[in-house]
């Protein structure tokens, strides 16, 4: 059975980068910086440093976070990026055209399934 989250998310990935809401993409990304994660861009890449919220959360809440926040930039950005989560500045996870997945070390139950990937 699906979640409310990831049949939200499908139904975003349905929809062209234009129609998606940007004002809400927008709010998603501020409730990100008031849990204390920034991002910049890097070489090319996007780079995600989490905040508080990363440390107390499990592995499906970490997958739901990397997938929620690679939903709102690529409907900010107009396409799909890759994205470099850390943590303490290490890698905790990545997202991109292929999917979202956690870093080995950071799941104790290996990587998260792949989202479905918006084209």
């Amino acid at each position: 059975m699906k979640t409310l989250p990831a049949l939200l998310l499908s139904a975003l990935c349905a929809m062209p980068a234009s129609a998606c809401d940007r004002v809400d993409a927008a709010r998603i990304q501020l409730a990100f910086t008031e849990m204390g994660a920034w991002w910049s861009e890097q070489g090319g890449r996007v780079v995600v440093e989490w905040g508080r919220a990363w440390d107390g959360a499990g592995p499906q809440r970490r997958a739901q976070l990397l997938r929620t926040f690679a939903q709102a930039d690529a409907c900010l950005a107009g396409a799909v990026r890759t994205i470099d989560f850390q943590r303490h500045a290490r890698l905790v996870g990545t997202a991109s055209a292929a999917g979202v997945e956690l870093a080995p070390a950071v799941s104790r139950v290996g990587a998260a399934a792949p989202a479905p990937a918006c084209q």
